[in-house]
């Protein structure tokens, strides 16, 4: 029954040429469904309706925690030149313009120090930073709530 199965499905003319063609590998070829790898798809995802709340407002804290803003101090020092801080200030501090600066340096060099500008707190402390590597003496303190 099977060489009769196998001669009507190839077309062969003869059962010798089925007898043939009788090896596992050929009739692996022979039943592609054999080897067919059968995937179980899983049912579409269905979730009841979710309900959308309202933001809610930041309390207090936590609003003073992301928007405080922080003073940079630059201190009158008897080393460096007018003209270099006020250099210095210029490069250090993008938005800072050469009339600010030199205002900056005076109030600095006349009071004893100076507020350069209030930012966020790593902005401020890049700014320390850049002008304490060029020599200048600067802070950073909390500005005050008044």
């Amino acid at each position: 029954m099977r060489s009769f199965v196998l001669v009507v499905a190839l077309g062969l003319a003869s059962v010798e040429g089925a007898a043939r063609l009788s090896s596992p590998i050929v009739r692996s070829a022979l039943r592609p469904h054999a080897r067919t790898v059968r995937v179980a798809m899983a049912d579409v995802l269905t979730r009841p309706p979710s309900v959308q709340l309202a933001p809610t407002k930041p309390s207090s804290d936590q609003q003073n925690a992301k928007g405080k803003k922080y003073k940079l101090l630059l201190f009158n020092d008897a080393v460096n030149k007018r003209e270099f801080v006020a250099r210095v200030l210029t490069s250090v501090i993008p938005d800072m313009t050469e009339p600010t600066a030199y205002t900056v340096m005076q109030k600095a060099h006349t009071a004893g120090f100076a507020v350069c500008g209030v930012w966020m707190f790593e902005l401020a402390e890049a700014y320390c930073d850049g002008l304490t590597s060029q020599g200048l003496t600067a802070a950073v303190t909390a500005e005050s709530d008044d």
